[in-house]
């Protein structure tokens, strides 16, 4: 790569970061206002969009400065792992108890006292994690971690018409092929935390493409996209069942029911079959 290449890539990289900023501060603002109450789709938002963020650097590894990847990646981390507790409350509370409930037998009294309680205290811990988010995000830190990373790379802003830069796109396309395949083996019986990685590199893969690609001149075909989503959801799916169970189980104090782990496992397994079918697709076909 010559050295032009090299200092307009990361032109476009200082381009997606600020971009980005612009639309965290967005979020940022509706989350911290005392009033109206933020909603949940501004927090979606702010970590959807953060996460984004942060793949940029995955994408863009090549070309960053070792110094700045240094710095930068954990405190990104750091603000991204602020918002995980209150998504995992969510997912649990919207989805995998009340799927739970309806599969269990009727004679269960067990199982739906257990789910019962769980429900309950889920929505109490849920509230106090939202509860320190927001006091966390409503803080000088935030705001401030972002106007120091828009100084760090508008030193990289090279000003001028775009340029087509498809060689660097297509290869980071294929790396994260790659890296995806690797760590998405035997998808029926790796471990949950083995395939949630395979699960951030799907995620990161796209990003590339829905986000990225454009800002690169390239262009990726849309059933990519959207089997990288599939696959995405499933590998998500894996990973809740193994998380969800012990953050309640922490809450309650008390190990679930037989027929509450076997309702979360079956789920598992059927996410593991769609997942080692979206794994099929992808080592079938190359990065587009």
């Amino acid at each position: 790569m010559s050295k032009h290449s090299h200092a307009a890539i990361l032109s476009v990289f200082s381009g997606i970061v600020i971009e980005h900023i612009a639309d965290l501060r967005d979020a940022l603002a509706k989350l911290a206002a005392p009033s109206p109450s933020p909603s949940d789709e501004d927090l979606h938002q702010f970590r959807v969009t953060l996460r984004r963020l942060r793949s940029a650097w995955v994408t863009f590894a090549p070309v960053l400065p070792a110094s700045f990847a240094a710095e930068w990646k954990p405190r990104l981390r750091a603000l991204a792992a602020s918002t995980g507790p209150v998504r995992e409350w969510d997912v649990l509370l919207s989805d995998w108890l009340p799927a739970a409930q309806q599969s269990l037998l009727d004679g269960d009294e067990a199982g739906r006292a257990w789910l019962g309680r769980a429900l309950a205290k889920s929505k109490e811990a849920r509230n106090r994690a939202w509860e320190e988010l927001r006091a966390e995000l409503a803080s000088p830190d935030v705001p401030e971690t972002l106007l120091e990373l828009e100084r760090a790379v508008a030193a990289f802003h090279i000003a001028g018409e775009s340029e087509r830069h498809l060689r660097f796109a297509r290869a980071r396309a294929e790396a994260l092929r790659k890296k995806l395949i690797r760590r998405g083996r035997h998808s029926r019986r790796s471990s949950a935390p083995r395939l949630h990685r395979a699960r951030i590199a799907a995620k990161q893969w796209r990003y590339l493409y829905e986000g990225f690609y454009p800002a690169l001149g390239a262009h990726a075909a849309k059933r990519y996209r959207k089997h990288l989503r599939k696959l995405q959801d499933a590998l998500g799916e894996v990973h809740d069942a193994s998380v969800s169970l012990e953050c309640v189980a922490r809450v309650l104090d008390a190990p679930p029911p037989l027929s509450v782990v076997s309702a979360f496992h079956k789920r598992a397994r059927a996410a593991r079959g769609r997942a080692a079918k979206g794994l099929r697709w992808i080592r079938s076909h190359k990065a587009a």
